[in-house]
């Protein structure tokens, strides 16, 4: 089966059908074969730390990784490089960008740019977008997060569209006076027309006092000014539907049986989504099964029961996908183990 490497790579699934291994063991193989390959984890999860070898403190920053880890007899390292999703991070490199490191120091933003702060989504498209513009890398995969969370990622632009639609506006021309003058936030505030947020701001300062009304307000002022970063994640959304630009693999697990919640998903993203993509069916025991050769009558029933329920389900799953690939079970316990033999892997697939 030809599968052709793209610039956009989705891994997506649900939780438990090692996603983050398969879509680690892709950008191993595809850096084996000579791109230069980014590793982006936007689950919150973090597996990718265990697999790769990183610590904390790499959270955020894009690492190199040593493709020796998993090929111990290369001579040379290939271009392998991972980054697990940080959301301040993200800002931070956006606040750079514009020269605005100094209002970082606000609260609201920094709750808002938590793991679970309510930006994570949005921050990890951007982060998306930022690397496509640069070029600096042949492909970048993506190991989203799994089920529901995984949907929220795609909406996220559909966020950005509606928190930057024209009810905005008005806001923005009298925060834009705000930007490079020494006028009180308040004092901006003061000269909408909208009584709809002057109430909102009344109620505000009424509850938590000035002190965060300005607070709220150096936030929005701080959105408005890096707005062009956020809007351009958008076309990055429009690209995923575009066949020439990505890869989209839905992993579920032969052992958990979860191909429907894969059709769930596919289903739920089939907006985003281009109808060229692949199902990857993982941890697949019919190798295994078929060199095993029981006396004992109840481990013969045993085996026939799990030969049966994978047929089944790798039938279902050939009804409901074009493509699908199966990988087998690993039997090691090292993490390593599992990513060198599926990036093998990769490569029996279009042999």
């Amino acid at each position: 089966m030809s599968i052709p490497n793209k610039k956009v790579e989705i891994f997506c699934g649900t939780g438990g059908v090692g996603k983050t291994t398969l879509a680690t063991s892709r950008a191993v193989n595809l850096a084996q074969n000579g791109k230069k390959v980014l590793l982006i984890t936007i689950d919150p999860a973090k597996r990718l730390k265990q697999l790769l070898g990183l610590e904390d403190n790499d959270t955020g920053e894009i690492t190199p990784v040593s493709t020796k880890n998993f090929y111990p007899e290369e001579e040379i390292s290939k271009e392998l490089f991972a980054l697990l999703l940080s959301p301040s991070k993200t800002l931070e490199r956006i606040a750079k960008a514009k020269g605005l490191t100094n209002d970082l120091n606000n609260r609201i933003l920094k709750v808002l740019t938590k793991p679970y702060g309510g930006m994570n989504e949005i921050m990890a498209v951007i982060e998306v977008q930022f690397h496509l513009e640069h070029g600096d890398y042949d492909t970048i995969i993506l190991d989203t997060p799994p089920g529901k969370h995984f949907i929220d990622f795609l909406q996220a632009t559909r966020k950005i569209e509606q928190f930057f639609d024209k009810s905005f506006v008005e806001i923005f021309k009298y925060l834009g006076k705000k930007v490079g003058t020494k006028s009180s936030p308040k004092k901006i505030f003061t000269k909408l027309v909208s009584t709809g947020i002057k109430k909102l701001l009344t109620y505000l300062e009424k509850v938590t006092g000035s002190d965060f009304v300005d607070l709220f307000v150096d936030a929005i002022s701080f959105l408005y000014q890096t707005k062009d970063h956020f809007t351009s994640a958008i076309e990055f959304q429009k690209e995923l539907g575009h066949k020439e630009f990505s890869n989209w693999f839905l992993v579920t697990s032969a052992e958990h049986h979860k191909v429907g919640e894969a059709l769930h998903i596919m289903q739920g993203a089939g907006k985003f989504m281009h109808d060229d993509n692949f199902l990857c069916v993982n941890k697949c025991h019919k190798p295994f099964l078929d060199n095993w050769h029981p006396v004992d009558t109840e481990l013969k029933l045993l085996k026939s029961t799990m030969l049966t329920k994978e047929n089944e389900l790798k039938t279902f799953a050939g009804k409901n996908f074009q493509r699908v690939l199966e990988f087998s079970e690993i039997l090691s316990a090292k993490p390593c183990d599992h990513v060198t033999s599926l990036a093998r892997g990769w490569n029996l697939l279009q042999s």
